[in-house]
């Protein structure tokens, strides 16, 4: 009896661990993905990005991982004032959630510290099932900083195909993502089409920007994974 208990308990285990692994988000705490993002008119590096997982905890709803974004300058010096702090949740479907307004948030609290930055969240989905032909949901966002707002509205988000990607760091299976922004605010009003390249286990694995005539003007890809 105590045997089958253990069985029936190591296969339930087992079935979560494999649904979270199927996500597109990296879930592995210590591996630190590392991106370049250059402009593609002259092949200029814009920024390095290393992509920390901190920590990953068991919740009701799934997988709350806990990660930081630092970016570099090509000098090698930090932007932002250091490591932005993010949190995702990966459900038990394998679905990913993100705070899109906790993300410019973060960045905004850096420089003027958290109170005095306000906003509602905005939670976009990764579906661990999306193919390609998928509507995804739009987020619309406001970020209150010291009395000025800024205005982000992410739509026509849709799945447009599979896709083999070679990259520095590897080959990647991975689904393109597309979406539309509108940046609004002080110092900060664009109008990008962004193209994102997903893999399962991993996330991100390409980021390209294109501005609003639809010409490319960056590419963000990954390099390395330690």
């Amino acid at each position: 009896m105590l045997r089958s208990l253990i069985l029936a308990l190591t296969l339930c285990l087992s079935g979560f661990f494999l649904e979270a692994q199927d996500a597109f988000f990296c879930d592995e705490p210590g591996k630190v993905l590392v991106y370049e993002r250059h402009y593609v008119k002259d092949g200029r590096l814009k920024w390095r990005h290393e992509m920390s997982i901190n920590s990953v905890s068991q919740g009701d709803r799934g997988e709350l991982i806990g990660y930081s974004s630092s970016f570099y300058k090509p000098s090698g010096a930090i932007m932002y004032g250091g490591p932005v702090e993010l949190e995702t949740l990966v459900g038990a479907d394998g679905d990913v959630q993100m705070d899109l307004a906790l993300s410019l948030a973060s960045v905004f609290s850096k420089y003027v510290g958290e109170s005095k930055v306000d906003f509602d969240p905005a939670i976009t989905v990764l579906p661990s099932s999306m193919k390609p032909g998928d509507v995804l949901k739009d987020a619309e966002f406001v970020v209150s900083v010291l009395g000025m707002k800024y205005k982000v509205a992410v739509t026509q988000r849709s799945v447009l195909r599979s896709e083999s990607l070679q990259t520095p760091a590897g080959d990647f299976d991975c689904v393109v993502v597309q979406e539309h922004k509108v940046e609004k605010g002080p110092g900060r009003n664009r109008e990008t089409t962004a193209l994102t390249w997903y893999a399962k286990g991993v996330g991100m694995v390409r980021h390209d920007t294109y501005d609003k005539n639809m010409i490319l003007e960056t590419s963000e890809v990954l390099t390395s994974i330690r």
